[in-house]
């Protein structure tokens, strides 16, 4: 789940360097630290806040300044004046934090849509310290009551008017994002005022988002539009607006406090041709034409916050609060957070490990009709390892790992060695700290299976280790009745690399089964199973404990449409033609 590249000062997208930064900025404890030949290692600890809205993942610590930071400054910039601001949602203060950084802010009016997760807020110590004891100061007013009542009400104009809503995918969160409502909202703006909404997310849901920015011009209001990647979540969008017509100025700079925004916010303002390209395919949503609503209503549930909310209850946590009536309940969680860096990229965090180390091993380990030796290549944090033992009629473990640094952490590192439990120190594993490449040429015995956990494509070199002739000389290794699994990064966020690794196994002339699983710390991530015979999926099931597979691991094995759509461009990688690395920084280093 890592890459390397000598050529860059972190590994792989810019996700993980966004957030470790963000971590680096606020509380945490750096457990361990150091540097070996391959690459640069640093263990974190932190304490991760979370909040669930009708078990929907709203906002957690790690990234939350960088989703606040956004909604509220671009727009406070473009204000001339901002002595009158209306914040509706935010519920617990962090965009009325950042609002508050500005002194010419004299009344600040605060509405919130979750009565529920307001007092959450206001009882909860935790997210005082995240919002630095925002409702206490005296410019803030609350609204107790809807805000539908509030509209009706309220007669002094703002400045600026701040909205964070939840995605429309109700007809009552849909009315948020209505002609009508904007037409409201652009009443209590001043002549020089400016609004700014969240948005849906134009890189998954780019009707959506073009579709709020139409209903919002609807309203007689002039828009600008920008997006801003929040690792925990993804790409997403806001909208600016104004009674005027409104232009980015790059001169002007944010003045006030901040930990996440860069110096020039302009690129947060410009689109790819794939998510304009859906442009001129919005509507206009209205109280009597909901069709956001519509659009929405028949995305498939994600039950990916369920999944993980499951997973962190059954696991070492604190409920900091939990309350609420059906249609408005909330929980506040406080979980211990042990992450890796390798080159600054994210190697696994302690919340959700299970998720990837139970996907790669499990599926091939059920599958094997033989389980005696096991070959890990890679995996040197030791949690492969954990998940093969759970077998007791394996027999021998060979890992293979280059960095010795790994091997100390994964053995030594309390914090590491608890998580994988303390498998590197179990009599039927044997350690190679040397390349696999070397590793397979001397090796004369074959295994059950194999499990393929090395570094992502991200430069050549490692390119070499997804060929096809890489592969061959594996299956060499492989019993007859073996299983090779090779992890092969995200046919989300890149399906041309998961693809083409897929057809660089294939390529070997053994048997695959592509399949994948949601981890919330990388997003969707995919895997291949390789046999020299016919791999058959009979609603296999796990027949040793297990966190967060189905019951049916079949489920994992069927891709969605467009996650399909990409293998016939799939590239196959050979010593002669190597291109993997190439399509990785293609794909991920945007």
């Amino acid at each position: 789940m890592s890459t390397s590249d000598k050529h860059e000062t972190f590994r792989g997208d810019v996700y993980d360097l966004i957030e470790l930064q963000q971590l680096l900025m606020g509380p945490h404890k750096i457990i361990f630290e150091g540097k070996s030949p391959y690459q640069d290692v640093l263990l974190i600890e932190t304490k991760n806040i979370r909040l669930y809205w009708n078990e929907e993942l709203v906002w957690n610590s790690l990234d939350e300044r960088i989703y606040h930071e956004a909604l509220v400054h671009p727009a406070m910039l473009l204000s001339d004046k901002h002595k009158r601001v209306l914040i509706i949602g935010d519920e617990c203060g962090m965009a009325l934090r950042e609002a508050l950084k500005y002194p010419e802010v004299s009344h600040v009016s605060l509405v919130p849509l979750s009565g529920e997760t307001l007092i959450a807020a206001q009882k909860t110590h935790e997210i005082s310290e995240i919002n630095e004891g925002a409702f206490s100061d005296k410019r803030v007013h609350i609204f107790q009551n809807s805000i539908h009542d509030f509209l009706r009400t309220e007669n002094h104009k703002f400045d600026v008017i701040i909205a964070n809503f939840l995605e429309p995918e109700t007809k009552e969160l849909s009315t948020m994002f209505t002609r009508e409502f904007f037409k409201k909202l652009s009443n209590l703006l001043t002549n020089d005022g400016i609004l700014v909404t969240n948005s849906a997310s134009p890189k998954d849901t780019p009707l959506v988002f073009w579709s709020i920015d139409k209903t919002i011009n609807s309203a007689s209001l002039h828009t600008l539009n920008y997006h801003v990647i929040v690792p925990w979540f993804g790409d997403c969008g806001f909208h600016i607006a104004g009674k005027k017509h409104l232009i980015w100025n790059s001169q002007k700079k944010i003045d006030v406090h901040n930990r996440s925004l860069p110096e020039n916010l302009k690129k947060w303002f410009t689109f790819s041709q794939q998510v304009k390209s859906v442009k001129n395919q919005a509507v206009i949503n209205t109280v009597n034409s909901m069709r956001l609503y519509e659009i929405l209503k028949n995305k498939e549930q994600d039950s990916d916050d369920i999944k993980e909310l499951r997973h962190l209850l059954s696991n070492s946590h604190r409920l900091l609060y939990d309350g609420g009536k059906r249609g408005d309940t909330v929980k506040v969680l406080e979980t211990c957070d042990v992450r890796l860096y390798l080159d600054k990229q994210l190697q696994f965090s302690s919340l959700d490990e299970q998720f990837y180390h139970e996907a790669l091993v499990h599926p091939a380990l059920s599958m094997v009709q033989k389980r005696d030796r096991v070959l890990i290549a890679g995996g040197g944090d030791g949690f492969a390892i954990r998940e093969v033992l759970k077998y007791p009629d394996v027999k021998h473990i060979d890992l293979v790992d280059l960095d010795p640094l790994m091997n100390h952490i994964a053995r030594n590192i309390h914090k590491v060695s608890s998580l994988n439990k303390r498998a590197l120190h179990d009599k039927r594993v044997s350690l190679h700290q040397k390349d696999i490449q070397v590793f397979q040429k001397e090796q004369k015995e074959l295994f059950d299976v194999i499990i393929v956990d090395l570094p992502d494509p991200g430069d050549k070199m490692l390119s070499r280790l997804y060929t096809v002739e890489f592969f061959s000389q594996l299956s060499n290794l492989l019993s007859e009745d073996g299983i090779l699994v090779c992890q092969s990064h995200s046919p989300e966020y890149a399906p041309f690399l998961y693809w083409s690794i897929g057809l660089s196994l294939k390529g070997t002339g053994m048997n695959i089964r592509s399949y994948h699983i949601d981890v919330p710390s990388f997003g969707d991530w995919g895997f291949h199973l390789a046999s020299k015979k016919h791999l058959q999926m009979m609603h296999k099931k796990v027949s040793v404990p297990y966190q967060t597979l189905p019951e049916d691991l079949s489920e994992l094995f069927v891709f969605p449409s467009k996650y399909r759509s990409v293998r016939e461009n799939s590239h196959m990688n050979t010593l002669s033609n190597l291109k993997l690395h190439e399509i990785y920084n293609y794909e991920l280093r945007w």
